[in-house]
């Protein structure tokens, strides 16, 4: 099957990163469980606490992701967790070229 990263640097307001923070933490505890869920990462900023930058791996095409995993529950609550708290997202899709320690393919 074939891999998919990505890469979303998310920017939410100093009023709001504390409850976006929770949110993103309560989406990746759901999306763990998920069959074609390899692996995530969720980084806050060093000196920027309202930036977090998310990245994760999946068995899967793009296509297939967006179709898959869009329109469930929880992630139509999240988009709208987004909107309501005015969080910017810039998101980056990747596949593997090569790797190196523990995140072999």
């Amino acid at each position: 099957m074939e891999q998919l990263t990505l890469s979303i640097k998310f920017t939410a307001g100093p009023e709001s990163k504390d409850r976006f923070r929770e949110g993103l933490i309560t989406l990746f505890n759901i999306l763990k469980s998920e069959p074609n869920f390899i692996n995530a990462t969720i980084h806050e900023g060093i000196g920027k606490p309202e930036e977090f930058l998310v990245y994760e791996t999946w068995n899967d095409t793009m296509d297939s992701f967006l179709k898959r995993q869009m329109g469930k529950t929880y992630m139509v609550e999240f988009e709208s967790l987004l909107q309501e708290l005015d969080v910017k997202r810039e998101p980056s899709a990747y596949k593997p070229l090569a790797s190196f320690g523990t995140h072999n393919l």
